[in-house]
């Protein structure tokens, strides 16, 4: 039996509801609705840490991020953690990245050959955030929204560069005598909110939709929450049109992403690819686009928290897997789906193979965990999802708990946690938290003397050298 290829294609910022497939009433997204058609598309997967370098993390190892311990956006990832592209080029596979994969530190790659285009964000700089230090709250407002409009921009020139090496890549007429696996990084739907003019006008000024909060809301957020508008500057009445400008840009650019993905698969296709090539589509976590009065990610609202998967593959089925699953499943089904032996590694996801080869949801988890570590917190936070209920658990002296029903409160404006009814199901997903973190108190101060030890190193070694 023929090995597979792998097309692996990672967007940044992707939000799954705002696409077409996943019920956008206005983005327009006909690649990823194609691909709805030919392949499995997972309305209900999570990333597991919506923050980008952990994110990204997870998806490389298969690990919760407190288990591989890259906790935030100036932790570099270990070289010795094995990832797939290792395991791949181990087994006869070429892997090659092309563009984004935001893993930061001497070593960038973490498995793959090399990189066909550049990660932008490699060599930006990042402030170092210490729990122990507090939030600061932000001196000024948000700079992207003001910043929003039609044009081009250093993320798009970039994209376009990712685009361009990968179908080069794609055409080589080497390209069938091994078998590869090319994950293609694109930044786009990530900020800045600046699109070209013919995904710009498509839905400025009017074909967007405006957050609408219920009246009072903003005053009942988290703390979690209400930390992240005061340290973003996120906390401030921008001018509409502003506003109108930074959703209808953030719509283009899924347009403008989507278009993309197409592009690709029209290249397997035209170079005889297509039939051998396993096509998984994910994001590494969303965008809250104003909602619950947020923007970026950082939180476990359904915006920040839900992205796109897609997997198209010879003999994989075609529909809705509503099940709920996370990006760490990645790991072990491409593993899977290259006939590789499981039992060899050590992973917290599952194989998603049986359900792409079945359609049986009955073999898969009934719950899913992310993590947050990071900036705009003090505390280890958590999300646990089973069925129509999501806890959010924030680890402190007295827990800070938030509990949603997500069939009856889709928008997670209703607060369930205070009513001594819901004790039971609070109890049961807390308890997988804490099952995953031990004590939470100790993986607070783990990550505090990592935090602190960091920002020594920094001191001397500067951000260009190890951050």
């Amino acid at each position: 039996m023929n090995k597979p290829n792998f097309l692996i294609i990672m967007s940044d910022e992707h939000s799954a509801q705002y696409s077409s497939v996943y019920g956008h009433p206005i983005i327009k997204t006909p690649n990823m609705d194609k691909m709805a058609k030919k392949g499995a598309t997972f309305t209900n997967n999570v990333c597991n840490s919506p923050l980008c370098v952990p994110s990204r993390a997870s998806f490389m190892t298969g690990q919760y991020v407190s288990n591989n311990e890259v906790w935030d956006n100036t932790k570099p990832m270990p070289s010795d953690k094995i990832t797939w592209p290792y395991i791949l080029r181990n087994n006869g596979y070429e892997a090659v990245l092309s563009g984004k994969m935001h893993l930061i530190g001497l070593d960038n790659l973490h498995g793959f050959e090399r990189n066909l285009s550049y990660d932008p964000h490699i060599d930006e700089p990042l402030p170092h955030y210490s729990w122990e230090e507090g939030i600061t709250k932000a001196s000024k407002p948000w700079n992207h929204i003001n910043e929003a409009r039609e044009g081009t921009s250093p993320m798009i020139e970039a994209d376009n560069k990712i685009e361009k090496e990968s179908i080069s890549f794609l055409s080589d007429k080497n390209r069938h005598k091994n078998p590869f696996a090319l994950c293609v990084g694109f930044i786009a739907p990530h900020f800045p909110f600046i699109v070209p003019e013919k995904y710009f006008n498509e839905y400025f000024p009017d074909n967007i939709i405006m957050p609408d909060p219920p009246p009072g809301h903003l005053n009942q957020l988290s703390n979690h929450s209400k930390r992240l508008r005061e340290m973003f500057g996120l906390d401030y009445n921008w001018n509409e049109i502003q506003i109108r400008k930074s959703i209808a840009a953030y719509y283009g650019l899924c347009t403008f992403l989507d278009e993309k993905i197409g592009n690709l698969i029209n290249a397997l296709k035209e170079n005889n690819l297509f039939d051998n090539t396993i096509i998984i589509y994910t994001s590494d976590h969303g965008d809250m686009l104003g909602e619950h009065g947020l923007w970026r990610k950082m939180s476990f609202y359904d915006q920040s928290v839900r992205v796109p998967l897609q997997i198209i593959g010879p003999k994989f089925i075609s529909g809705q897997v509503d099940k709920p699953v996370s990006n760490l499943d990645l790991f072990p089904t491409i593993l899977d789906a290259a006939n590789i032996d499981l039992d060899q590694y050590e992973y917290d996801g599952q194989s998603l193979i049986n359900v792409l080869t079945t359609g049986n949801e009955d073999s898969l988890d009934d719950y899913v965990i992310s993590e947050y570590f990071a900036h705009g917190t003090e505390n280890p936070i958590g999300m646990v999802q089973k069925n129509e209920w999501k806890l959010i658990y924030e680890h402190d002296k007295n827990p800070k708990v938030e509990l949603f029903n997500l069939n009856k409160d889709p928008h997670e404006y209703n607060n369930l946690a205070p009513n001594p009814e819901h004790h039971k199901i609070i109890k049961e997903l807390s308890g997988k938290l804490i099952n995953l973190w031990g004590d939470p108190e100790k993986l607070r101060k783990k990550i505090i003397y990592d935090q602190n030890s960091r920002k020594i190193i920094r001191k001397f070694a500067g951000t260009g050298n190890f951050f």
